[in-house]
Protein backbone atom coordinates (compact mmCIF):
# COMPACT_ATOMS: atom_id res chain seq x y z
CA UNK A 1 0.00 0.00 0.00
CA UNK A 2 1.30 3.44 -0.91
CA UNK A 3 2.83 5.36 1.96
CA UNK A 4 0.36 7.81 3.42
CA UNK A 5 -2.67 5.75 2.39
CA UNK A 6 -2.45 3.10 5.15
CA UNK A 7 -5.73 2.28 6.86
CA UNK A 8 -5.55 3.32 10.49
CA UNK A 9 -8.28 2.36 12.90
CA UNK A 10 -9.39 2.01 16.53
CA UNK A 11 -12.22 -0.25 17.63
CA UNK A 12 -14.96 1.23 19.83
CA UNK A 13 -17.47 -1.33 21.14
CA UNK A 14 -19.13 0.37 24.12
CA UNK A 15 -22.64 -1.03 23.97
CA UNK A 16 -22.27 -4.75 24.61
CA UNK A 17 -22.95 -6.16 28.09
CA UNK A 18 -20.01 -8.09 29.51
CA UNK A 19 -20.31 -11.89 29.49
CA UNK A 20 -17.34 -13.17 31.50
CA UNK A 21 -16.24 -16.81 31.58
CA UNK A 22 -14.50 -18.45 34.54
CA UNK A 23 -13.23 -21.97 35.17
CA UNK A 24 -14.44 -23.47 38.44
CA UNK A 25 -11.66 -25.38 40.23
CA UNK A 26 -12.43 -29.10 40.24
CA UNK A 27 -12.85 -29.28 44.02
CA UNK A 28 -15.82 -26.89 43.81
CA UNK A 29 -17.36 -28.93 40.99
CA UNK A 30 -16.92 -32.11 43.05
CA UNK A 31 -18.36 -30.52 46.20
CA UNK A 32 -21.42 -29.19 44.39
CA UNK A 33 -22.01 -32.53 42.66
CA UNK A 34 -21.73 -34.39 45.97
CA UNK A 35 -24.29 -32.00 47.43
CA UNK A 36 -26.56 -32.34 44.38
CA UNK A 37 -26.42 -36.14 44.56
CA UNK A 38 -27.23 -36.08 48.27
CA UNK A 39 -30.26 -33.84 47.79
CA UNK A 40 -31.47 -35.92 44.85
CA UNK A 41 -31.26 -39.13 46.92
CA UNK A 42 -33.09 -37.68 49.94
CA UNK A 43 -36.79 -37.60 49.15
CA UNK A 44 -37.68 -35.25 52.01
CA UNK A 45 -34.82 -32.81 51.39
CA UNK A 46 -35.47 -32.92 47.66
CA UNK A 47 -39.08 -31.93 48.24
CA UNK A 48 -38.21 -29.21 50.76
CA UNK A 49 -35.62 -27.60 48.47
CA UNK A 50 -37.66 -27.94 45.27
CA UNK A 51 -37.80 -24.57 43.50
CA UNK A 52 -39.43 -25.69 40.27
CA UNK A 53 -42.70 -23.91 41.04
CA UNK A 54 -41.00 -20.52 41.38
CA UNK A 55 -38.63 -20.73 38.39
CA UNK A 56 -39.40 -20.54 34.68
CA UNK A 57 -37.63 -23.71 33.60
CA UNK A 58 -39.46 -26.76 32.30
CA UNK A 59 -36.98 -29.19 33.86
CA UNK A 60 -36.88 -32.33 35.97
CA UNK A 61 -35.56 -30.75 39.17
CA UNK A 62 -34.50 -27.35 40.45
CA UNK A 63 -33.16 -27.44 44.00
CA UNK A 64 -32.30 -24.39 46.09
CA UNK A 65 -28.75 -24.44 47.46
CA UNK A 66 -28.59 -24.18 51.24
CA UNK A 67 -26.50 -21.33 52.69
CA UNK A 68 -24.03 -23.58 54.46
CA UNK A 69 -22.85 -25.02 51.13
CA UNK A 70 -21.72 -21.55 50.13
CA UNK A 71 -19.68 -21.01 53.28
CA UNK A 72 -18.24 -24.45 54.07
CA UNK A 73 -14.54 -24.80 53.39
CA UNK A 74 -13.14 -27.96 51.85
CA UNK A 75 -10.02 -27.42 53.96
CA UNK A 76 -8.29 -24.55 55.75
CA UNK A 77 -6.18 -23.69 52.72
CA UNK A 78 -9.09 -23.46 50.26
CA UNK A 79 -11.50 -20.50 50.14
CA UNK A 80 -15.19 -21.26 50.47
CA UNK A 81 -17.27 -21.16 47.29
CA UNK A 82 -18.70 -17.87 48.55
CA UNK A 83 -15.21 -16.38 48.81
CA UNK A 84 -14.23 -17.68 45.38
CA UNK A 85 -17.36 -16.22 43.77
CA UNK A 86 -16.66 -12.93 45.56
CA UNK A 87 -13.30 -12.85 43.81
CA UNK A 88 -15.01 -13.54 40.49
CA UNK A 89 -17.45 -10.66 41.02
CA UNK A 90 -14.59 -8.30 41.95
CA UNK A 91 -12.75 -9.23 38.76
CA UNK A 92 -15.94 -8.69 36.73
CA UNK A 93 -16.46 -5.17 38.11
CA UNK A 94 -12.76 -4.32 37.70
CA UNK A 95 -12.95 -5.46 34.07
CA UNK A 96 -15.98 -3.21 33.50
CA UNK A 97 -14.07 -0.25 34.92
CA UNK A 98 -11.05 -0.96 32.74
CA UNK A 99 -13.21 -1.21 29.65
CA UNK A 100 -15.24 1.91 30.39
CA UNK A 101 -12.73 4.20 32.05
CA UNK A 102 -9.24 3.25 30.96
CA UNK A 103 -9.98 3.34 27.23
CA UNK A 104 -8.92 6.37 25.26
CA UNK A 105 -11.23 9.25 24.54
CA UNK A 106 -11.64 10.97 21.17
CA UNK A 107 -8.35 12.82 21.73
CA UNK A 108 -6.40 9.64 22.46
CA UNK A 109 -6.14 10.41 26.17
CA UNK A 110 -6.99 7.96 28.95
CA UNK A 111 -10.18 8.68 30.88
CA UNK A 112 -9.21 8.90 34.56
CA UNK A 113 -10.92 6.74 37.16
CA UNK A 114 -12.63 8.42 40.10
CA UNK A 115 -11.73 7.63 43.72
CA UNK A 116 -14.38 4.92 44.13
CA UNK A 117 -13.20 3.19 40.98
CA UNK A 118 -9.57 3.40 42.09
CA UNK A 119 -10.57 1.74 45.36
CA UNK A 120 -12.40 -1.06 43.52
CA UNK A 121 -9.38 -1.62 41.28
CA UNK A 122 -7.21 -1.94 44.38
CA UNK A 123 -9.40 -3.96 46.75
CA UNK A 124 -12.41 -5.30 44.81
CA UNK A 125 -16.00 -5.24 46.02
CA UNK A 126 -16.82 -4.59 49.70
CA UNK A 127 -19.70 -7.00 50.25
CA UNK A 128 -21.46 -9.83 48.42
CA UNK A 129 -25.01 -11.08 48.99
CA UNK A 130 -26.37 -14.26 47.42
CA UNK A 131 -30.02 -13.57 46.65
CA UNK A 132 -30.89 -16.99 45.31
CA UNK A 133 -29.02 -20.05 44.09
CA UNK A 134 -30.06 -23.43 42.77
CA UNK A 135 -28.85 -26.63 41.13
CA UNK A 136 -30.80 -27.74 38.05
CA UNK A 137 -31.03 -31.35 36.87
CA UNK A 138 -32.27 -31.53 33.26
CA UNK A 139 -33.04 -34.61 31.19
CA UNK A 140 -34.02 -35.15 27.55
CA UNK A 141 -36.73 -32.69 26.48
CA UNK A 142 -36.22 -30.24 29.35
CA UNK A 143 -35.68 -26.58 28.50
CA UNK A 144 -35.61 -23.03 29.83
CA UNK A 145 -37.63 -20.44 27.89
CA UNK A 146 -36.22 -16.96 27.33
CA UNK A 147 -35.95 -15.18 30.67
CA UNK A 148 -33.84 -12.92 32.85
CA UNK A 149 -32.95 -12.92 36.55
CA UNK A 150 -33.02 -10.55 39.51
CA UNK A 151 -30.16 -8.81 41.30
CA UNK A 152 -27.03 -7.12 40.03
CA UNK A 153 -25.22 -10.09 38.51
CA UNK A 154 -26.26 -13.64 37.68
CA UNK A 155 -24.35 -16.80 36.86
CA UNK A 156 -24.75 -19.99 34.89
CA UNK A 157 -22.33 -22.89 35.23
CA UNK A 158 -22.22 -26.62 34.57
CA UNK A 159 -21.45 -29.61 36.78
CA UNK A 160 -22.48 -32.67 34.72
CA UNK A 161 -22.97 -32.91 30.95
CA UNK A 162 -24.51 -35.76 28.88
CA UNK A 163 -22.10 -37.47 26.50
CA UNK A 164 -24.36 -36.62 23.56
CA UNK A 165 -23.69 -32.90 24.15
CA UNK A 166 -19.99 -33.36 24.96
CA UNK A 167 -19.38 -35.46 21.83
CA UNK A 168 -21.48 -33.28 19.48
CA UNK A 169 -24.02 -36.03 18.86
CA UNK A 170 -26.97 -33.66 19.25
CA UNK A 171 -28.45 -31.37 16.62
CA UNK A 172 -27.06 -27.85 16.54
CA UNK A 173 -27.47 -25.94 19.83
CA UNK A 174 -29.30 -28.81 21.59
CA UNK A 175 -28.53 -28.50 25.31
CA UNK A 176 -26.75 -25.18 24.74
CA UNK A 177 -27.39 -21.85 26.45
CA UNK A 178 -28.00 -18.78 24.29
CA UNK A 179 -27.76 -15.15 25.38
CA UNK A 180 -29.69 -12.38 23.60
CA UNK A 181 -29.20 -8.62 23.57
CA UNK A 182 -30.59 -5.88 21.36
CA UNK A 183 -32.49 -6.12 18.11
CA UNK A 184 -31.89 -8.33 15.09
CA UNK A 185 -30.44 -5.78 12.67
CA UNK A 186 -28.02 -5.71 9.76
CA UNK A 187 -24.37 -5.93 10.92
CA UNK A 188 -25.49 -6.71 14.46
CA UNK A 189 -25.40 -10.17 16.01
CA UNK A 190 -27.92 -10.10 18.84
CA UNK A 191 -27.57 -13.78 19.86
CA UNK A 192 -24.63 -15.61 21.39
CA UNK A 193 -25.01 -19.42 21.74
CA UNK A 194 -22.56 -21.28 23.99
CA UNK A 195 -21.90 -25.00 24.18
CA UNK A 196 -21.74 -25.73 27.93
CA UNK A 197 -18.75 -27.53 29.41
CA UNK A 198 -18.31 -28.97 32.89
CA UNK A 199 -16.48 -26.45 35.06
CA UNK A 200 -17.47 -23.39 33.03
CA UNK A 201 -19.13 -20.51 34.87
CA UNK A 202 -20.42 -17.33 33.23
CA UNK A 203 -21.20 -14.07 35.02
CA UNK A 204 -23.51 -11.58 33.31
CA UNK A 205 -25.89 -8.70 34.14
CA UNK A 206 -29.03 -10.15 35.68
CA UNK A 207 -31.22 -8.39 33.11
CA UNK A 208 -29.54 -10.15 30.18
CA UNK A 209 -32.02 -12.40 28.38
CA UNK A 210 -31.07 -16.04 27.81
CA UNK A 211 -32.57 -19.43 27.03
CA UNK A 212 -31.57 -23.10 27.29
CA UNK A 213 -32.39 -25.49 24.45
CA UNK A 214 -33.62 -29.08 25.00
CA UNK A 215 -31.51 -32.10 24.13
CA UNK A 216 -32.41 -35.67 23.16
CA UNK A 217 -29.61 -37.84 24.54
CA UNK A 218 -29.60 -39.85 27.76
CA UNK A 219 -28.13 -38.69 31.02
CA UNK A 220 -28.37 -35.57 33.17
CA UNK A 221 -27.35 -32.03 32.35
CA UNK A 222 -26.63 -30.50 35.76
CA UNK A 223 -26.12 -26.76 36.10
CA UNK A 224 -25.70 -24.19 38.86
CA UNK A 225 -27.25 -20.75 38.73
CA UNK A 226 -27.31 -17.88 41.19
CA UNK A 227 -28.14 -14.20 41.57
CA UNK A 228 -26.02 -11.84 43.64
CA UNK A 229 -25.93 -8.22 44.76
CA UNK A 230 -22.81 -6.43 45.92
CA UNK A 231 -21.52 -3.13 47.28
CA UNK A 232 -18.40 -1.28 46.16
Amino acid sequence: MKKGTEIKTKIHSPFSPLLMEYTMPQHYVDKLNTYGDRVYADEIKSKNLDSSSTLVGNVKQEHAIEDHIWHEKINEDTPSYFQWVGGCVSLYIQTIIKRNKYSQDEHGESVPANETEKQIMKQGIKTLKVLKSWIVNSVAGDFNPTHHHIGGLSAAGWLIMPESIVNNQEREYAGWIEFMYGESLSLLNNKHPIKPQVGQLFLFPSWLQHTVYPFRGSGTRRSISFNVDFTV
